[in-house]
C-alpha cells in the first residue's frame, strides 16, 4: 500500500471544491485516532514560525478486506513519507524506506509490558506500538517534531484510483544485464503486479500492485519508492485535469472516497492541512521536492535491511531543520564491507555529474523545487551502489522515458 493517496486526498479536496466550508463538512467523515507518548519530554521541540512537519502513513492492514489483498497479522507502515512545510515557502516530501534499520523508543504495549528501547526495521514500529510508537521512531530518527498524522489504507486507496478512471503510469525496460539477472519489473506474483514497458493506465486495483511492488526491482525498496513518487504526481495530474474539476459526479465520487480512506490524530482535522493542500498543488510544476533518505543495503539482526548513510542523512535532514541521532561505534558496512556512510562532498559531485540511465531524468546540481532525489546505478547491472545520489529535475508528465520508473 502506498501512501500517495493519502496526501492526494486532501489535495482534492481543495482542488475539486475550491472552498473550506465543504472541509469542515468531509471532515465528519475522516476517522480520528489519539496519539498518546509516555516520553512526550523526550521529543523535539515543534519548529513554529509557520513550518509544518506532516507524517504521512500509508498502513499494509488487511482488517476488513475479506482477504482480498492476502492475509498477514497485525499491521504494518507499509509506506512513511515526511511532509515538510518550511515557512520559506519550500515543500519537501521525505520517504523512509520500510526495511530502514533504526532505533525504536521504549514503550508499552497493549497488554501493559513495557519494552525496552531495540532496533528494528521501521515498519515494525507500527507493529509494535501502532501510530504512536511510529511517531516517535520518526523523531527520533530525524529529531524532527511531528505536527499532524495522516493515514490511509488499502480500500481507500483503491476506490480513489477507481474513482478518478484509472491513473497512468510510465514504465522503464530493463537492461539485458538486469533481466539475465532474473530482475522483472513487469511481473510480480508477490503484488499481483503485471504490466508492460512504457505507459499503462491502471485501475485501483493494478496501482495498487504497481506501488506494493518491490521483489524483482533492481533497487527493491528503494525502486518502489521511486514508483510511488510518480504515481503520486500521475495522481495530482489527474485530479487537476479539466476531466475531473469539470465533472461534479467524478468530483462528488473522488472526495468521498478520498475522505473515507483517511485517519488523522484527534488533534488535526481537514482544516489543519490546508497548507499542505496549497502546497501540493504545485507538484505537477516542480514545486515539490522528492527525497528518500539515503541507504545501503546491509545484514542486521539476521535480515537483510537498509542502514542508513550517516552524512548523507546529515545533509538531508539539515535542509529541513533536523539531525540524525548520535551514532554509537563504528559506522554500518556495506555488503563489500566498506564504510555505508559517504560525504556530504561527494554527494555534491554525484549530483553535478547528472542522472544515470536509471533514473531516467536530466542532470541537475542543486536540491531546489522539483528535484527528485533517487539511488545512483552505476555500472553494476543497476544495483545501488554506496548509496549516492544524484538530483534530476522532475518533469511535469513521463515523456520518452523521462520520469519513467522501473
Amino acid at each position: 500500500m502506498t501512501l500517495v493517496a493519502a496526501i492526494v486526498s486532501v489535495a482534492v479536496l481543495v482542488v475539486a471544491t475550491g472552498g473550506w466550508a465543504v472541509l469542515r463538512h468531509y471532515d465528519g467523515k475522516v476517522n480520528h485516532i489519539e496519539l498518546t507518548f509516555s516520553d512526550s519530554a523526550a521529543r523535539p521541540s515543534a519548529a513554529g514560525g509557520g513550518t509544518q512537519n506532516i507524517l504521512l502513513v500509508g498502513s499494509d492492514t488487511r482488517a476488513g478486506t475479506g482477504g482480498e489483498f492476502g492475509q498477514t497479522e497485525g499491521q504494518r507502515s507499509d509506506t512513511t513519507i515526511l511532509a515538510h512545510l518550511d515557512a520559506d515557502g519550500s515543500t519537501t516530501l521525505v520517504s523512509f524506506p520500510r526495511d530502514l534499520w533504526v532505533q525504536i523508543p521504549g514503550y508499552t504495549g497493549s497488554d501493559g509490558t513495557q519494552h525496552d528501547a531495540q532496533k528494528s526495521k521501521l515498519n515494525a514500529a507500527f507493529a509494535y506500538g501502532g501510530p504512536s510508537l511510529l511517531v516517535r521512531t520518526i523523531e527520533t530518527l530525524t529529531n524532527i517534531r511531528i505536527d499532524h498524522y495522516l493515514e490511509i489504507d488499502f480500500l481507500g486507496f483503491q476506490a480513489m484510483t477507481d474513482a478518478l478512471g484509472g491513473v497512468t503510469v510510465c514504465v522503464k525496460e530493463l537492461t539485458p544485464e538486469l533481466k539475465a539477472q532474473g530482475f522483472d519489473n513487469l511481473n510480480d506474483r508477490y503484488s499481483g503486479w503485471h504490466g508492460q514497458v512504457g505507459n499503462n493506465t491502471l485501475t485501483g486495483e493494478q496501482a495498487l500492485a504497481f506501488v506494493r511492488q518491490r521483489y524483482g526491482l533492481p533497487g527493491s525498496d528503494l525502486d518502489r519508492i521511486h514508483r510511488q513518487q510518480q504515481f503520486l504526481g500521475a495522481v495530482f495530474r489527474e485530479v487537476a485535469s479539466t476531466g475531473t474539476l469539470l465533472n461534479p459526479r467524478k468530483l462528488l465520487d473522488v472526495v468521498d472516497a478520498a475522505t473515507s480512506a483517511l485517519t488523522l490524530d484527534d488533534h488535526t482535522s481537514l482544516t489543519d492541512l490546508r497548507l499542505l493542500a496549497v502546497r501540493m498543488q504545485g507538484i505537477s510544476t516542480g514545486g515539490v521536492t522528492f527525497a528518500t533518505v539515503p541507504a545501503t543495503p546491509s545484514q542486521a539482526g539476521g535480515q537483510s535491511v537498509l542502514v542508513a548513510k550517516t552524512d548523507e542523512l546529515t545533509t538531508l535532514l539539515a535542509g529541513i531543520g533536523g539531525s540524525p541521532p548520535q551514532a554509537a561505534g563504528p559506522p554500518a558496512l556495506d555488503p563489500a564491507g566498506s564504510p555505508s556512510g559517504s560525504t556530504a562532498a561527494s554527494m555534491a559531485s554525484a549530483a553535478s555529474v547528472g542522472a544515470t540511465a536509471a533514473s531516467g531524468a536530466v542532470p541537475a546540481s542543486g536540491t531546489g523545487h522539483g528535484s527528485v532525489v533517487t539511488a545512483d546505478l552505476r555500472a553494476t547491472g543497476g544495483r545501488p551502489v554506496g548509496g549516492a545520489v544524484t538530483l534530476a529535475q522532475a518533469t511535469p508528465e513521463p515523456s520518452g522515458g523521462v520520469g519513467c520508473t522501473y
